[in-house]
């Protein structure tokens, strides 16, 4: 009884898992996809053609889902409607969105395709980048969150190494337990501000 219980909330955290590895891997795919996407609306190729030409040669799982919009194109399916299912099923992702907002306004207003999708990668590369960055920073915020956290502990014990009299004062006498009691809810404080900010800045 606990092994089911405990697979039934384990497979939505997979599946949330999954979901979100799915969703990396896509955006990742997407601005080499755009340009080359791009240059083949310069080729004097439809937008359908354009589409099936470039999901042919990209592996899913975004080649699969420019597949699935060149052939609602092609079965007459207007830009604007396939882009916006597509948006649909990718789960809320701004990189897709981006995209689609690119093919649906130069289908509705019949501007250049190929330059607004060459915007449309140039803008999708840059954010990539300040992903990494803000990733980078972020792990160097936690790195630096719980050496501040654990140092004060460790500093402790290696007091209490050198005199072993400040073991003795912190428990077994009152003022001692007190800086002690302090001491800890201070750290643990410390360590869930940090922790809330660095989850803000997200």
């Amino acid at each position: 009884m606990v092994l089911v219980i405990l697979s039934h909330h384990r497979v939505p955290a997979l599946d949330r898992l999954s979901a979100k590895r799915r969703s990396d891997q896509r955006d990742a795919q997407l601005p080499e996809a755009v340009e080359r996407l791009a240059g083949a609306a310069r080729a004097a190729q439809s937008l359908g053609s354009s589409l099936l030409t470039v999901a042919t040669s990209t592996p899913p799982p975004l080649g699969p889902e420019l597949g699935s919009v060149a052939d609602a194109i092609a079965h007459g399916t207007p830009v604007e409607r396939a882009v916006t299912e597509w948006t649909a099923t990718t789960g809320g992702s701004r990189d897709v969105e981006l995209v689609a907002t690119a093919l649906a306004l130069s289908a509705y207003a019949g501007g250049e395709v190929g330059r607004a999708l060459d915007r449309a990668a140039a803008t999708l590369r840059e954010r990539r980048e300040l992903r990494g960055e803000a990733r980078a920073l972020a792990t160097q915020a936690r790195a630096s969150a719980g050496v501040l956290t654990v140092a004060p502990i460790v500093f402790a014990f290696l007091v209490s190494a050198v005199e072993p009299g400040v073991v003795e004062f912190l428990v077994a006498s009152p003022p001692g337990l007190a800086c002690l009691a302090t001491g800890l809810v201070l750290d643990a404080l410390g360590a869930w501000w940090m922790a809330r900010i660095m989850a803000e800045a997200r």
